[in-house]
């Protein structure tokens, strides 16, 4: 006999189990938002480690370090900056890698050719950037060297503002040269009424065949006659060549053209080479041999126009006479006009001003005035030169200040396998939980869609 089971329990049956239907699927969909949204385990980011340093002359650093990741290296850079007061200049050095979890890579910066030139006592500083396959990158820490040549053993040494660097047995002209520039500074500083806000490093060489390396390549005959005893290479940095009898005076004069740089060069003029040579000579205690070429000229009418003399001369035979008679022409403006208008000559210039305006504004006349004034004081006739003509263009630079041209990228390196190291400032590292976070969420509107609908359908039956 077959037996019916009412209506209202079957209903009542049904809706139980559309209501674990819709439980179990919250449930369901709400363990596995939770699955979801845990973050993932964090790969460790590249590292770049043991990175040293390697400056085997005057013309190369070579920046080198191990580098290590979870997966495949895809790239590795130096960043570097060349620190100078007038303003940092830098780039970056990007190293050739083969793939692997562990590289040791190296990169080459090349600091004296025909493109550029990093004189020796600069300042670099350093760092590696290295990412992976995976997109992982990390930046070291930031280093700072100075740059010194490697042929030689430096020694160093620091009084106030000025340190000295040098090697062998020159640790008396080492002292020498630290002292005079110095003086020479607080000398200057008084004369052009300025004040040198940054340290200044002096490399001393014991001798100009051995410096030759490092100074900045020359035309071959004027190299053959003229041997130079120093020169200001950067707005901080003097290299001291060769004692040539007077190494203190050597040191007094191209100490006296970082001042005459801070007081004179703008932005938009600099100062002619005959009143910058003319102070640095003016620093020296003796004129040396500039003061017998400078009298045979004037015996023999032999002088030349400093209006031309916005260069120094490129001629062998006129750099005594060159040196001599801005020497000469800069003694007779402090001597005659003070040091307050000779001061006020360099700040004309630093402010704007060509020679000839600035000349005028503080003393009354221009160039080829002052030129005139001078001649008749050594006895020699006033030249009526023609009027020159007013120029819209500002004459420019000096020899003593030359430019860095710094390369954007240059490769070079090796590749080994070895140890893992540590590096600092790591960026991006593994997989990324946001993705999962945002999966999670939509886990959880969906459940809570699907329990709505499962709740009135109930309702309904």
């Amino acid at each position: 006999m077959m037996t019916e089971v009412p209506a209202r329990t079957s209903a009542r049956r049904s809706g139980r189990a559309l209501r674990a239907l819709a439980v179990g699927a919250v449930a369901l969909v709400g363990a596995l938002s939770l699955v979801l949204v845990r973050p993932m385990p964090v790969s460790a980011a590249p590292e770049a480690t043991n990175p040293t340093v390697d400056m085997p002359d005057p013309a190369s650093i070579n920046f080198k370090a191990r580098l290590t990741a979870d997966a495949d290296i895809a790239s590795a850079t130096v960043n570097y900056k060349i620190l100078n007061p007038d303003g940092n200049i830098g780039g970056t050095l990007k190293a050739e890698v083969v793939g692997g979890k562990t590289v040791d890579a190296a990169v080459t910066l090349q600091t004296n050719n025909n493109d550029r030139y990093i004189p020796v006592g600069t300042q670099v500083t350093y760092s590696w950037t290295v990412t992976d396959k995976n997109g992982a990158s990390a930046t070291s820490k930031e280093d700072t060297i100075t740059f010194l040549d490697g042929r030689f053993q430096w020694s160093s040494k620091q009084e106030g503002r000025v340190s000295v660097y040098w090697y062998g047995a020159s640790s008396a002209n080492a002292e020498v040269a630290m002292r005079a520039t110095l003086e020479s500074i607080i000398h200057n500083e008084d004369l052009l009424k300025v004040k040198l806000e940054y340290p200044v490093r002096v490399v001393v060489y014991r001798n100009s065949a051995e410096a030759k390396p490092a100074q900045r390549p020359r035309a071959a005959t004027f190299d053959q006659q003229i041997v130079t005893g120093g020169s200001r290479v950067a707005a901080d940095v003097l290299h001291i060549y060769d004692p040539l009898g007077g190494f203190e005076d050597v040191a007094r004069h191209e100490a006296g053209h970082i001042v005459t740089k801070v007081a004179g060069d703008g932005k938009v003029s600099t100062l002619p080479s005959w009143i910058d040579e003319g102070t640095a000579v003016y620093s020296q205690k003796s004129v040396g041999g500039y003061g017998p070429a400078l009298q045979r000229a004037i015996q023999t009418d032999q002088l030349l126009r400093i209006r031309n003399m916005a260069a120094p001369s490129n001629q062998p035979s006129q750099v005594d006479i060159f040196y001599g008679e801005s020497w000469a022409v800069v003694k007779f403006m402090v001597d005659k006009y003070g040091k307050d208008k000779f001061a006020g000559v360099f700040k004309s210039v630093k402010d704007g001003a060509p020679i000839d305006e600035a000349l005028q504004t503080n003393i009354g006349m221009d160039q080829d005035g002052l030129y005139n004034a001078w001649r008749v004081s050594v006895g020699l006739k006033a030249i009526d030169f023609p009027p020159v003509p007013k120029s819209t263009s500002i004459a420019g630079s000096q020899a003593t200040q030359p430019p860095l041209g710094i390369p954007t990228s240059v490769t070079s390196a090796a590749n080994t396998d070895g140890a893992a190291g540590g590096v600092s400032n790591a960026s991006g590292a593994a997989v990324s939980t946001t993705t999962a976070a945002v999966v999670g969420g939509g886990a959880v509107l969906v459940a809570a869609v699907l329990g709505f609908v499962a709740m009135r359908m109930l309702k309904k039956s």
